[in-house]
């Protein structure tokens, strides 16, 4: 237990020094990361000693997988607040930033979101679809420019580099969702094969059942995954107007790649479910 309450200490530690710095994506992910531990602790607490450990994390893999996730929040955690505004003015530099693609990229972001913000606030709902378009577009082209002066790059540079260089982002929205359906698969599994044994009913009933609920899981998971990517990016972004920028999420673009992924997730979670139960009823009297 000594362990549980380094990490509650440390949680405590480290959501204080986040307040006012970072987003509440950051200090809520933490706090799942930090959930994950604690129900594998009760597992282990209350679970028999011949019980295999809480899948598919064992006691001995969760310290990597906090260091990880601690890794990532500091990654791309931190996102630009100062200076926004809805007047379409650019927060200019003294001097100017280094031509680093990962620089112009978020830069270009912000461009995107102040246009974003100007439109609402200027046009928003009392102008045809058209109108607010052109508003955002011409307000965005003048902030790139700006954009492109302070970095010494093309126009072309900054507008091509939105949507790019922000693999650490999307993986650190998608990891805590692909980590939950991880257990949700297992326990959805479990309970399968307790309900249709093998012993009492043949393995026809399970298979069919588990072949089944893949499906349903691996299309919950696919909806459920974009919408938690949307609520994760507009709390990374702050602002609650995605506009055109949902299109480019890593899920929305890759949706049939994570069907079958989730579809995969379920398969191996199934396979691992009926081991173990094969497993204990040849360790059975």
């Amino acid at each position: 237990m000594r362990g549980r309450e380094a990490v509650k200490k440390y949680q405590s530690h480290m959501l204080g020094s986040w307040t006012g710095s970072w987003d509440a994506l950051t200090a809520a992910t933490f706090r799942f990361a930090v959930s994950l531990y604690d129900i594998s602790v009760v597992w282990r607490s209350r679970a028999p000693n011949n019980a295999p450990a809480l899948p598919p994390f064992s006691s001995r893999t969760w310290p990597g997988l906090m260091l990880a996730f601690v890794f990532l929040l500091v990654t791309v955690g931190c996102v630009r607040r100062d200076g926004r505004n809805a007047d379409c003015q650019w927060p200019s530099s003294p001097t100017r930033r280094d031509a680093n693609p990962r620089h112009i990229s978020a830069d270009a972001e912000f461009a995107e979101d102040l246009a974003i913000r100007y439109a609402d606030a200027h046009f928003g709902h009392s102008v045809s679809g058209e109108e607010y378009e052109a508003a955002r577009d011409r307000c965005m082209a003048t902030l790139f420019a700006q954009v492109a002066s302070e970095h010494g790059v093309t126009v072309e540079q900054v507008s091509s580099s939105l949507g790019r260089n922000r693999e650490y982002i999307d993986l650190a929205e998608i990891l805590p969702f692909a980590l939950l359906c991880c257990f949700a698969a297992s326990a959805v599994a479990r309970k399968t094969w307790r309900r249709y044994s093998p012993g009492e009913h043949g393995w026809a009933p399970g298979v069919t059942m588990a072949f089944f609920l893949s499906v349903v899981f691996a299309a919950g998971a696919t909806l459920l995954g974009e919408v938690w990517c949307g609520i994760a990016e507009t709390h990374r972004i702050g602002n609650n107007h995605m506009s055109h920028r949902f299109a480019r999420l890593l899920w929305a673009r890759r949706r049939a790649e994570f069907f079958a992924g989730a579809l995969l997730v379920f398969g191996l979670a199934a396979v691992e479910g009926a081991r173990h139960l094969r497993s204990d009823d040849l360790s059975g009297p």
